[in-house]
């Protein structure tokens, strides 16, 4: 299995300066392709020239940076061709959704420009240059570079790729590995329900509800109080880009703590639970409510679910994802029957019909523990209008 490995980089400034380097020579070359790109496109609309690809523009650059672009030596081979590469598979898979009948929201963009400061620092290693001893790794022309932690896996190497976030330089590996299932601690089926108070509400186990850290709601005024200093400074000096890099600390921490919550969730479900059952949100639906919009991209939904997605996929658990239509809130977890009426304000679910009250989120988590085997017997299952129906 191919799996990633990031860990933080200990550079000295000579080695700083050589990253900076290539990432700025890698975004270089990917202006430059993307220019010849659009011009040899238009003369081949009209008839003069081949469609531009790739390797053609990569084999046309290499006959002139010897004489043009001289100072791209000066770095590892990689950062001046794998853009090439990169940018062949960008307009093959934003032409790709061109054709395809998936929403707008989901279709690629068009390969942009990288511009200084707003792109990502970045730039690509192949394998055959890479080396790793314990906590240090060799680059080409640098030498060893100090690695904040070992790697954990054990295997191939194929590439890495070495980015910048905020003044801080990381590494990802990417490595081939013989991944063993490790079997989860219980057998047992859990339902997650996903909420913006509680971070996840639980149906079964020792822990039945995951507090929100609330990172970006946290930090919310001091970054308000950076951003308006910031509008103060003279655009370019050194106090400018002093406040623009402690900002993007900021932000940083903010994401950090998002995922290492996540992270945390994810590895006890995988663990104690073979079979956990979580909902299909629209999110982007969710997201067009203007009140709670902030309070939802705070949650990392989408992350939630692509950590468990490959996690329990590592220890040989299910992941069961109830359709949207399910009506997890909706439904009584006592005695089946349905609530039509029920708003987002109720927070206590109270069944008319038999009398059960319960907090309105564990009600789910409990409907979306049941939804495999509601499924299985014919209970549940979706009209032809994308409707709902349950008995």
């Amino acid at each position: 299995m191919d799996v990633a490995f990031k860990t933080q980089l200990l550079p000295n400034n000579k080695q700083r300066t050589y990253f900076a380097k290539a990432s700025g020579i890698s975004r270089f070359t990917w202006n430059w392709a993307l220019a010849e790109w659009d011009r040899q496109y238009t003369m081949h609309k009209n008839g003069n020239g081949d469609r531009p690809s790739g390797m053609a523009l990569k084999r046309q650059f290499n006959a002139l940076k010897k004489s043009e672009f001289p100072w791209v030596y000066e770095v590892t081979k990689y950062a001046s061709q794998q853009p090439f590469i990169a940018l062949q598979r960008a307009f093959s898979d934003w032409m790709k959704d061109l054709k395809s009948s998936k929403p707008q929201h989901l279709k690629k963009r068009r390969p942009r420009f990288k511009k200084k400061g707003k792109a990502t620092d970045t730039f690509y290693v192949g394998g055959d240059q890479v080396k790793v001893d314990g906590r240090r790794v060799k680059l080409p022309n640098q030498g060893w570079v100090r690695l904040a932690e070992p790697i954990k896996y054990g295997g191939h190497i194929n590439n890495m790729t070495i980015s910048r976030q905020a003044d801080k330089w990381f590494v990802s590996f990417s490595m081939k590995v013989e991944v063993c299932s490790l079997p989860s601690k219980s057998q047992a089926r859990c339902g997650v329900d996903l909420g913006i108070k509680s971070l996840a509400t639980i149906s079964q186990g020792d822990i039945r509800e995951w507090k929100s850290p609330k990172p970006l709601q946290e930090a919310l005024r001091k970054l308000a109080r950076y951003q308006r200093r910031l509008m103060k400074k003279v655009k370019g000096s050194a106090g400018y880009r002093k406040l623009k890099t402690r900002i993007a600390r900021l932000h940083k921490r903010i994401a950090d703590i998002r995922a290492n919550t996540l992270h945390q969730l994810s590895c006890y479900l995988s663990t104690h639970f073979s079979e956990v059952v979580i909902e299909d949100l629209n999110v982007r639906g969710m997201m067009a409510n203007g009140k709670l919009a902030r309070h939802i991209a705070d949650v990392g939904l989408y992350e939630f679910r692509r950590q468990m997605t490959y996690k329990m996929d590592w220890r040989g658990g299910v992941l069961t994802v109830a359709d949207r239509w399910y009506p997890s809130s909706k439904l009584c977890s006592g005695c089946g029957s349905r609530k039509p009426d029920l708003t987002l304000a109720d927070r206590t679910y109270h069944c008319e019909a038999c009398g059960h009250k319960e907090c309105r989120d564990f009600n789910a988590s409990k409907n979306l523990e049941k939804f495999s085997t509601a499924r299985s017997a014919g209970i549940y299952a979706a009209g032809d209008d994308g409707s709902a129906l349950a008995a």
